[in-house]
């Protein structure tokens, strides 16, 4: 024991010598649509059924049916996450698996909805409601030059209401809102290599904050007049977590969590998108463009909230391409009547800017529904 304390101590200088500080600014996010993220994070004027629980509210109007949401799982990681993982099984070797780990962007996500009911015409045509429950758990851990391990961790839970409204002739206005109370639960401050290969207690290391709380939305949708290349457009806009997103303001439910949650700020976000049925060989075609997360993009380029999104529909297979915060997206549907599967990859920029930092991702939906 001894012997390999002292061999840790030579070691970890070795380690850290040569390696570039980087500064990790993630954007936490509650929710992360696998459909959407194939199609550059766009989110605002394509979203359907849960995702708009969590963007623009007013787009519930736009759902094609009712719908009773059984499971809805998704799984994702990074290329940094999966190579790491290979390293540390491969060489038995911890140092030389946090070595190679260190500047590398990590991250994993689990995410669930259910139960979940969607009414396109509640109380009347021009109705639109929700409810669901849904729980996420999020990763983004990262390894310093000075030998610290940042393991930045959010866990969220809890229910959602939606609500929504069709206006003026034609419904070419809807306006809705949000309601979600949520649990929340985040990592503390980092700790070092030499902590986690010396046995530390991680579990006690890593308690952070908790909190109980009430927030919300609220978002519209208007569709012009506009037919130029017999496209249908929308342009939308939302702000999210109108009450500041500090999910505090109910209580503490984890009293051994003792400090406050991570927060997502209130957020401005716009878009417009132009959709055409019958294009070519596909049932329909949609383009969209936004900017996203403003005010909950601490100290980030304008550019970090851009997104270029399209999907094809072709029977039950929908293609998916974007680009989001400058880099490629890619994902691919199948839409059955009680079984939905979404897979996607896509880049993350962890940096201030588009192009310091990306976190290639790769993820899976499935989904059953009524």
């Amino acid at each position: 024991m001894k012997l390999q304390s002292k061999v840790l101590k030579l070691a970890l200088p070795a380690l850290l010598l040569g390696t570039e500080a980087l500064a990790y600014r993630p954007i936490l996010r509650d929710f992360n649509s696998v459909r959407t993220a194939g199609m550059g994070n766009i989110r605002y004027t394509v979203g359907q059924f849960e995702e708009n629980f969590f963007a623009n509210p007013a787009r519930s109007t736009e759902n094609p049916e009712n719908l009773l949401q059984l499971p809805k799982l998704s799984f994702e990681t990074s290329s940094g996450t999966l190579n790491s993982i290979k390293d540390l099984i491969s060489s038995g070797d911890g140092l030389a698996a946090f070595q190679n780990s260190m500047g590398k962007p990590l991250s994993v996500r689990t995410q669930m909805v259910f139960p979940a009911y969607f009414s396109r015409e509640f109380f009347d045509e021009k109705m639109s409601f929700g409810i669901g429950a849904f729980f996420s758990a999020q990763m983004i851990p990262t390894v310093s030059q000075s030998g610290q391990i940042d393991p930045t961790t959010a866990i969220t839970a809890g229910p959602v209401i939606n609500l929504a409204r069709r206006f003026l002739e034609e419904d070419r206005l809807s306006i809705g809102i949000n309601v979600r109370t949520q649990v929340r639960a985040s990592s503390n401050s980092s700790f070092s290599i030499q902590d986690f290969l010396s046995g530390t207690d991680l579990g006690s290391a890593i308690k952070g904050g908790s909190g109980l709380g009430i927030d919300g939305d609220i978002g519209a949708l208007f569709h012009p007049h506009w037919g130029l290349g017999g496209f249908r457009y929308e342009v939308a806009a939302a702000i999210n977590n109108v009450l500041g997103g500090k999910y505090n303001n109910l209580g503490r439910p984890i009293a051994s969590w003792a400090g406050d949650p991570y927060r997502t700020k209130t957020s401005f976000n716009f878009g417009i998108s132009a959709k055409k049925t019958d294009a070519w060989i596909f049932d329909h075609w949609l383009l969209a463009m936004e900017t996203t997360d403003i005010g909950n993009n601490d100290f980030g380029s304008f550019y970090r909230t851009l997104h270029f999104g399209t999907e094809a529909a072709w029977s039950v297979f929908r293609l998916r391409g974007g680009i989001n915060q400058g880099y490629f997206t890619a994902g691919l549907g199948i839409d059955l009547a009680f079984f939905q599967l979404n897979l996607a990859t896509y880049g993350e920029e962890l940096g201030l800017n588009p192009g310091v930092l990306e976190d290639r991702r790769y993820a899976l939906q499935l989904g059953f529904q009524i």
